[in-house]
């Protein structure tokens, strides 16, 4: 057998082991082997593979299509090969060989949908000859785009023919395709519960589609019922598995499944989906990052096209690298709409909206199809809502909304535009937009989740308590076993308790004045979530009164709190503060300074209490509470990132705090205040008392929020205080990126 030049596993194992070398070499052998009389399945896969690993081949191309200028296939490879420039020419061969031969007009609208001309593409699929060797096929395809445009009569004309045909697997696909797209989740759960036979195709789409909705209860079930068919697609199913143990979190079981199937000594020879299941698998076992972003970065050279290693290798990049340098990286525009998306994304997990909100308007000037439009104007207003512009965000949920041709695509309007008002304290709205997904998507969970923040706002404490119990007994369904209570049980089970006897008051959209009388200050003082469910109210009613203190100064110093290895965005956050804060003093503690300053400023009682936590965050939200009370001026945590000064929020005040959009507690993530400030005092006891109850404190409940949420309402609503400045999250997000989610977050250890 002849030894040709181009060797395709040379040629991976080059970029594997190898990331300076050139691809020129490559595309010599494959020439020298076309001009030697090559076959034509040799130079196929030689073509194939420069095109899947990103490579250009303008002469290889041109030579091939020279010497087989009928092939449908080297038309394609010859049109991914070659250079922008030449696409129209190219786009023009291929339409030549697939109308002469009068067979596989799919492949030309895919050409057609790649090079953004779907006016073309659908054309292509009209006329379709049913004699035609690949009619079926064509056919097939020609539904799927009716589907992707929301037109379920053409779609079903086209299932009609196939039916008739007797292509059981593909009319059971499109046919499960076109109920979810136009009912939703729902429909599939119906599908699934007919007792008749299903094709192992359709069932591994039943699979894809339950598995893409986080549905833990249909996903298992389809994978079942697909594991039972005869003549299956084992590495399909094998994948599917694999997937499913990931998204369960399940580490250890998808290792297992990984190793049975895959070569672990010879990585290049996987595909990119196994590349990325290894990867989010090393993520979940807590392998080292810097190792799992070496595989991430050989990968994605072996499969450059692939947007999923482009986001994972993205992500762990931020786990590794530097984020002030990272930022100029992200905020280069890409060359496909995906990849800007994936930017986009990027930008907002580092507090950058303005930088998203510029690479989605290059990505929109590149003539995106209605999809990726769709998904741009939700990335959008994602990013309006987090630099606090809400009325923008909403335009453009409205033009999304507009946009939207299908049941799936609807409700992920849906769900952001509840959020929006429920940022804005708009529940009832919220609730309209929020129904219909609730009806035909019943087990997402970000549904029972928003409702029962619905409900909250609303006062109807019970139904958020059950609302939230939906989603707990989803998340059981995911992992396998009850997951540990969080600040949403404790928040509305504390709601419920304290609330009884005067459940039909706080339901009433009332003056706040009128409620806090009738269910008594000091009773709502002793409870977190009446605390907060007041004082959100009172902020959507217009009833939180400032009133600006002549000479207050809140002292020109700037406090962080940091345990632990400095990660890789730690630097730029500390940097922000203090080129926006010139002037202002900044500290940051450690355990060590932090005991040291205790010991020095209130004695070895306090000191001794905070070496006993045993968590970082426990520890931190009492060393602020002390902290701003002693000293005065601000306390913010590190993945804060403001985007401007917050000096004019100081002006007048002698206490700023912000109240969260979630249920509306007061967020100890950034605090200023005078020293000896009285809520500060009342924080710092409250969180004293907390601990002194509990043999497992939990850091937002008996160190953080919730307690700055009862000295808050005390202070304002007993007491009387008035130099408080309350911010809502949209004017605090105006001026400071929150919560930004740094790699640290992602492990087991973090508090939540």
């Amino acid at each position: 057998m002849r030894q040709w030049a181009f060797d395709g596993e040379a040629l991976t194992q080059s970029l594997w082991n190898a990331p300076q070398g050139s691809h020129e070499a490559h595309e010599t052998a494959a020439l020298a082997d076309l001009e030697a009389g090559a076959p034509y399945g040799h130079l196929l896969k030689a073509m194939g593979a420069l095109s899947a690993r990103g490579f250009s081949g303008e002469v290889l191309a041109r030579q091939a299509r020279r010497r087989w200028p009928d092939s449908i296939d080297i038309a394609l490879l010859a049109l991914q090969l070659g250079p922008t420039s030449s696409q129209d020419e190219a786009l023009d061969h291929l339409r030549h060989c697939v109308l002469r031969q009068n067979r596989r007009r799919e492949v030309l609208a895919n050409a057609y949908l790649r090079a953004k001309r779907p006016d073309l593409a659908e054309a292509a699929l009209q006329d379709i000859d049913p004699e035609s060797a690949t009619a079926a096929k064509d056919i097939h395809r020609r539904a799927e785009l009716a589907l992707g445009r929301g037109d379920f009569n053409a779609a079903q004309d086209d299932i009609d023919w196939l039916a008739a045909q007797e292509q059981t697997a593909e009319v059971a696909i499109l046919t499960l395709r076109l109920g979810y797209l136009r009912d939703g989740a729902r429909a599939v759960a119906d599908w699934l519960a007919r007792p008749q036979a299903r094709p192992a195709q359709a069932l591994a789409q039943a699979y894809e589609i339950a598995i893409s909705e986080n549905d833990f209860e249909l996903a298992p079930e389809a994978l079942a019922r697909w594991a039972a068919c005869a003549r299956i697609n084992t590495t399909a199913l094998a994948r599917a598995r694999t997937r499913l143990a990931i998204e369960r979190g399940d580490g250890k079981s998808a290792l297992s499944y990984l190793e049975r199937r895959l070569d672990m000594a010879r990585p290049w020879d996987w595909s990119a989906i196994d590349h990325m299941q290894w990867l989010r698998t090393g993520h979940l076992l807590q392998t080292e990052p810097q190792r799992l972003l070496d595989h991430a970065r050989k990968a994605a050279r072996l499969h450059a096209r692939h947007s999923g290693l482009f986001h994972l290798t993205l992500n762990l990049l931020e786990t590794v690298e530097d984020w002030t340098s990272l930022n100029f990286k992200i905020a280069q525009a890409s060359a496909t709409a995906e990849h800007n998306l994936i930017l986009a994304r990027a930008s907002l997990r580092h507090g950058l909206s303005a930088a998203a909100l510029r690479t989605l308007a290059a990505a929109r000037r590149d003539h995106p199809n209605q999809a990726e439009t769709l998904r741009m104007h939700l990335l959008r207003a994602e990013a309006f809502a987090q630099a606090g512009r809400i009325k923008a965000a909403r335009h453009v949920l409205t033009l999304a909304m507009n946009l939207a041709l299908d049941e799936v695509q609807r409700a992920g309007c849906a769900i952001q535009a509840a959020e929006i008002e429920l940022t804005d304290v708009n529940p009832t709205q919220a609730a309209a937009f929020l129904r219909p997904v609730g009806l035909a998507f019943p087990n997402r969970m970000v549904v029972p989740l928003t409702e029962a923040r619905i409900a909250f706002q609303q006062g109807d404490f019970s139904a958020a308590k059950a609302a939230n119990h939906r989603f707990n007994l989803l998340k059981t369904t995911q992992i396998g076993q009850a997951a540990k209570p969080d600040l949403r049980d404790r928040v509305l089970e504390d709601a419920c308790h304290a609330s009884k006897g005067y459940e039909a008051t706080l339901r009433q959209d009332g003056p706040v004045a009128e409620t806090i009388r009738t269910v008594g200050p000091d009773r709502i003082a002793q409870s977190p979530a009446l605390s907060a469910f007041l004082i959100l109210r009172a902020r959507a009613q217009g009833a939180l009164e400032f009133k600006p203190v002549v000479g207050a100064q809140i002292p020109r110093k700037i406090a962080h709190y940091w345990q632990g290895a400095p990660g890789p965005a730690l630097g730029r956050a500390k940097a922000q503060w203090a080129r926006l804060h010139p002037g202002f003093k900044q500290h940051i503690f450690d355990e060590t300074t932090a005991a040291d300053w205790l010991i020095e400023s209130f004695g070895h009682d306090l000191a001794d209490l905070f070496v006993a936590l045993d968590h970082p965050a426990l520890r931190a939200d009492l060393f602020r509470a002390a902290w701003i009370l002693r000293e005065g001026g601000i306390f913010t945590d590190l993945d804060e990132y403001p985007r401007v000064p917050v000096t004019t929020w100081l002006e007048g005040a002698k206490a700023v705090l912000c109240i969260e959009r979630g249920f509306g507690s007061i967020a100890n993530n950034f605090i200023a205040a005078t020293p000896a400030h009285e809520l500060c005092a009342q924080a710092l006891e409250n969180i004293c008392e907390a601990l002194d109850h509990t043999d497992v404190p939990y850091a937002w409940w008996h160190t953080g929020p919730a307690q700055w949420t009862r000295a808050a309402f005390a202070q304002y609503f007993i007491t009387g205080a008035r130099d408080i400045r309350f911010l809502s999250q949209t004017q605090y997000s105006r001026y400071v990126a929150t919560n930004l989610p740094y790699p640290h977050k992602r492990s087991p250890d973090h508090w939540r």
